[in-house]
């Protein structure tokens, strides 16, 4: 019996988790001289969105992590 129970728990916190947020497919096309698109990527402190929170496929994230970073060091964005 304990084992259905644990089943049944982790069923329950798969149910809690925020469901991923979804971005538009036109992300492949990424512009490092918009500031402000890549700001919806980048939390306040600065650090990139993992795929998980973003919803962007591993090229799109790849796109986006270069783009930001060359932003950063353009000084574009903090």
């Amino acid at each position: 019996m304990p084992r259905e129970n644990s089943r049944n728990e982790n069923r329950n916190n798969r149910e809690m988790t925020p469901p991923r947020k979804r971005m538009p497919d036109d992300v492949s096309m990424i512009d490092v001289n918009d500031p402000e698109f890549l700001r919806r990527f980048v939390t306040e402190q600065g650090k990139i969105l993992p795929i998980r929170t973003s919803g962007l496929t591993a090229k799109q994230q790849r796109k986006l992590k270069r783009g930001v970073r060359r932003a950063r060091n353009m000084g574009l964005i903090m």
